[in-house]
């Protein structure tokens, strides 16, 4: 019988075809006992013998995939920054992911976390249950400027649905072909954005991209917001920001460490911090874990995959 590991824990907690389909295959499953993304020997350790997994942001590093079994690694959400692509490729591991299915609630959940910034929602929570009644002033989103690092779906989702709430909105993106969506250079965004939404992938060029220079030349009162990827703000730095001028507020749905743990981020009132969980929807997992239970099955058939990650697809 066939070996394979599943490691998300969306997937695992949450009902619906995506686990039917899954017991359905009739592969030997082997899941994890941690609630945490697994370490590179933790991860090693659990896929001792598997020809596929699908995987969370657990560390996929050379450690791991060098001198496994694996034949097909399925990335359960986008990014594959977590899996080292060289030591696959020398390994002859195919690498997939689940291509557009958490779009929607990831953009949601940008949305969210913009008005929540924006009006202080979690602020104003914690006070009244504390017993106050004071009412802060909040900034309207309407008439302001959205700035877009990254275009791609979920960029273009959370453009949609900006727009609808009466913004104006910009994008940068290196690799777009243009569009309805008028693109700009980063410092030109830098400059004309009130909120500042990060879309884009973890790369050698994207690390630290909002560093202490950067956020320093971030509009009076702007928004900062990043369901992408951690690592891509300089945490420290941003706190200053925080603190200091001039953001008005941050939202964060991804660090460079997580869990999160003893980052000066944790005691600002001006932050919304939530774990990791742009994806986290009834729908988005059920159509995330459909698409990965089906490339693992293309996979381990030999079959062509459709998110082929060296394809480029």
């Amino acid at each position: 019988m066939t070996l394979v590991a599943v490691t998300p824990r969306g997937f695992r907690q949450s009902p619906g075809r995506h686990r039917e389909l899954l017991e359905s295959t009739g592969f030997e499953v082997r899941y994890p006992t941690q609630e945490r993304p697994l370490r590179a020997p933790e991860l090693r350790e659990l896929l001792a013998g598997c020809e596929g997994v699908i995987l969370g942001v657990d560390d996929a590093s050379a450690e791991v995939l060098l001198g496994s079994a694996l034949r097909v690694v399925v990335r359960f959400g986008i990014g594959v920054d977590n899996v080292d692509l060289p030591a696959a490729r020398q390994q002859g591991i195919r690498v997939s992911r689940t291509l557009g299915a958490t779009t929607t609630s990831v953009a949601e959940l940008t949305i969210g976390l913009m008005l929540a910034s924006a009006r202080g929602i979690p602020q104003m929570d914690r006070a009244v249950r504390g017993g106050s009644w004071s009412r802060p002033t909040g900034l309207e989103l309407a008439g302001r400027t959205l700035g877009l690092v990254g275009t791609g779906r979920i960029g273009r989702q959370v453009a949609d649905r900006a727009s609808a709430l009466g913004m104006d909105v910009i994008g940068h993106d290196p690799l777009a072909a243009g569009g309805d969506l008028p693109l700009v250079g980063f410092d030109e965004l830098i400059a004309r954005s009130d909120v500042v939404s990060i879309h884009a992938p973890l790369t050698t060029s994207t690390r630290h991209l909002f560093d202490a220079a950067v956020l320093s030349r971030m509009r009076p009162s702007s928004i900062l917001v990043n369901t992408a990827r951690g690592g891509i703000i300089d945490e420290v730095a941003l706190a200053a920001a925080l603190t200091h001028g001039p953001l008005h507020a941050a939202a964060l749905d991804s660090f460079e460490e997580e869990p999160l743990r003893d980052s000066p981020l944790l005691g600002l009132p001006n932050v919304i911090l939530t774990p990791h969980s742009g994806a986290s929807t009834v729908e988005g997992v059920e159509r995330a874990g459909v698409i990965a239970v089906e490339e693992l099955c293309r996979g381990l058939a030999g079959e062509p995959l459709l998110y082929d990650v060296e394809a480029g697809r």
